[in-house]
């Protein structure tokens, strides 16, 4: 794909200013919104008529393939393209430097962009993302890309296809996500998700294809689906999304405000959360161990992970979580060490071959205990975690 930008020039007749007289901030403008399309810049040269009989390499300005999401310093790509333009069409020697504000050509390979597709990717260069501004998505108040998937690091998410992937490290414009063909985890454009959460913004949909969301749809859509009032439907699958309203929004007090996504690790407001669990108290049973603490000594677990819940299972709050203690229990269930049978009864991983300590004896403490969070109505999710989560391997035990 080729993007032009004509030449700065004199006045004419008539006109108020010279001709692209904002040459410059005007690349700058492109080269950044081109960055936030992940572009790969193929190769820049002069594309004015008087240089044309020049071969390619005689007016070539910077040379490709270039990742714009790797460039940190935009001004100084703007400056090595307009620095260059100085002697191109120049005789051998000569001691004056021409007009460095030419007519130039960036070639690009734009991911999700086509080459049918120039009139779009115009039109989206045109207007400012969310990432382009530095602002949050305003339609519905979602959350930033980069500030959603820090808030998903290390939590195990599904695409519609049900295939985990797992944020392992967001970086200044990519994401390492781990899955199970690339355990040591792949590089996925933060940009991607960005103009998905915009898409999803715009349109309270989003279609779960590479046209729509880009080569890790998948991946995409799955993180799009963590949102509070997000869900996949239909077939070919989509990403729906219904802002709640207020009644709702009280109603799922895991969710609080939509801003808070960000900052709880979409998993629970927890000061609500832990409140509703303990009816109001201000201490409360952990429902693995059995002893009682503080509400600040207890964490909102989610007996299924949330982040494949159905939107009807998060706003089951009082059957899809439990409060399990911070001093080891919610780490051995979420882990997988521990699980509760369909009888209540908390089981665990053999802890037999390991020495005498504390990682022991917690596990022996916890064997056979009845589990305070059991009942008819959350044993769907306790089955999911015994399926899923605790079932054994043998590199575990």
């Amino acid at each position: 794909m080729n993007l032009v930008l004509e030449s700065a020039g004199g006045r004419a007749a008539g006109a108020d200013r010279p001709r692209n007289h904002q040459y410059v901030p005007a690349l700058r403008l492109l080269l950044t919104r081109l960055r936030d399309q992940q572009a790969v810049l193929l190769s820049a040269l002069v594309a004015s008529t008087r240089v044309s009989g020049l071969s390619e390499a005689e007016r070539t300005l910077v040379k490709g393939p270039r990742k714009l999401a790797e460039v940190d310093d935009i001004e100084q790509l703007r400056l090595e393209i307009t620095s260059a333009q100085g002697r191109v069409g120049l005789p051998t020697g000569a001691s004056k430097e021409g007009n460095n504000r030419k007519r130039i050509q960036l070639r690009l390979d734009v991911p999700g962009y086509g080459l049918d597709d120039a009139a779009q990717l115009a039109a989206d260069l045109a207007a400012p993302s969310a990432v382009t501004t530095g602002q949050p998505v305003k339609a519905y108040g979602l959350p930033e890309a980069k500030d959603l998937l820090d808030a998903l690091i290390g939590v195990e998410i599904r695409t519609v296809a049900g295939r985990p992937n797992t944020v392992l490290e967001v970086r200044v414009a990519h994401v390492l996500v781990k899955t199970d063909r690339s355990p040591d985890g792949q590089v996925v454009d933060i940009g991607e998700v960005q103009r998905g959460l915009d898409k999803l913004a715009e349109h309270g949909s989003v279609r779960v294809t590479v046209d729509e969301l880009g080569h890790r749809s998948a991946f995409v859509g799955a993180v799009l689906a963590t949102l509070p009032g997000a869900r996949f439907t239909g077939s070919p699958a989509e990403v729906t999304f219904d802002e709640p309203s207020g009644d709702e929004v009280a109603e799922d007090l895991h969710f609080g405000e939509l801003d808070a996504v960000a900052k709880v690790k979409v998993r629970t407001e927890q000061a609500k959360l832990r409140k509703l669990l303990a009816r109001g108290a201000t201490s409360a049973v952990c429902a693995l161990c059995g002893d009682q603490y503080p509400l600040t000594f207890l964490i909102a677990a989610h007996i299924k992970k949330r982040a494949i819940c159905t939107d009807q299972e998060r706003r089951d709050l009082l059957h899809v979580a439990m409060l399990a203690c911070s001093f080891g229990c919610d780490s051995l269930y979420e882990l997988g060490w521990v699980t509760v049978d369909q009888h209540g009864i908390v089981q665990t991983r053999s802890g037999d071959s390991f020495p005498e300590g504390i990682f022991r004896n917690r596990l022996l403490h916890l064997q056979g205990r009845g589990c305070a969070a059991h009942s008819v109505d959350s044993e769907p999710y306790f089955a999911w975690h015994r399926m899923t989560v605790f079932a054994p391997s043998d590199s575990q035990v």
